[in-house]
């Protein structure tokens, strides 16, 4: 019996060891949410603290090797021109915002992140937690881990298509939403497009985090309007307003990405590995698989 060789078990033991390290990240930066009796400047502290110990664990620039973990986790400056790189970061988020709207109208998914935010809010410190989780912290363990390191290192062995649908389908699972799960994968793969094509983590952390920042700026809005759903609503016209609104969002931001890919040059997706579609055949049947399940299973 032949062994299996190595390059074929190595992107999958990866893929298991960053989900665990983004795991471990996400725990350690959200454990000042479950201490109590702090001052309200305390917990932001030690979050902010949590997440800067395990940035720098990651990466230990003190031992040797700090250049190659540098360019494993995709840290050099994104490499593309300047008005291709600004049309990418408002394409991305138009996109998936489209996405979202348009799964929202289809598959009416419970709303799962107004009571978690609403109940962050009400801590001492809510505030400032909630903005360094959703703008520092999720934005930079997760794009390190996943769009860095591990598309970048899936992606040389398995090439780009492959490393995208893995680094997608992880960033999904994450999540612990599996409701949600599409609309994860969805943004998943257009962050790591944005960064194949600029070769750059940077790329993903600021699209990540100007996407957190937006649906947070829109959550303070609603609450600062004390906005709340009708108790009396036309389930078809809201269905019907949703679709028109996703499906324009995704004209418009499919518009804008190709104007983004046609006038921009992107030198950074050579470095990125090579584009073979192979092993996405074999496999992206079992990845749709995964992902389409909680479509089924309610």
């Amino acid at each position: 019996m032949r062994a299996i060789p190595w390059r074929h078990v190595e992107p999958l033991t990866l893929t298991l060891w960053c989900a665990l390290l983004a795991v471990a990240g996400s725990l350690l930066t959200q454990w000042p949410l479950r201490l109590d009796g702090l001052p309200a400047a305390g917990r932001p502290a030690l979050m902010a603290l949590a997440l800067v110990v395990f940035i720098v664990a990651l990466l230990r620039p003190w031992e040797k090797g700090f250049a190659e973990r540098w360019s494993i986790y995709r840290l050099g400056p994104p490499r593309a021109s300047a008005g291709g790189f600004i049309l990418l970061l408002i394409a991305i988020p138009v996109l998936n915002y489209g996405s979202i709207a348009l799964y929202t109208a289809l598959a009416e998914p419970e709303q799962v992140w107004v009571p978690v935010l609403e109940g962050v809010m009400g801590e001492p410190g809510g505030l400032w937690m909630l903005l360094i989780l959703l703008l520092l912290a999720a934005p930079l363990i997760e794009e390190l881990l996943v769009r860095g390191r591990l598309q970048y290192q899936v992606g040389r062995r398995w090439g780009v298509p492959a490393a995208i649908a893995i680094s997608a389908t992880v960033f999904a699972w994450l999540h612990g939403l599996p409701q949600l799960v599409p609309v994860y994968v969805a943004f998943g793969v257009l962050l790591g497009i944005a960064v194949w094509l600029t070769g750059s983590v940077w790329t993903g952390v600021i699209i990540h985090a100007l996407h957190n920042g937006a649906t947070f700026g829109l959550f303070l809005l609603a609450a600062s309007m004390d906005v709340a759903p009708a108790e009396t609503s036309d389930a078809a016209a809201d269905t019907a307003a949703l679709l028109q609104a996703g499906g324009s969002a995704l004209l418009l931001g499919a518009a804008l990405l190709a104007l983004a890919l046609r006038i921009g040059h992107w030198p950074g997706r050579h470095s990125g590995g090579p584009v073979r579609w192979g092993p996405l055949l074999w496999i992206g049947p079992p990845l749709v698989a995964l992902n389409a399940a909680p479509l089924f299973t309610g």
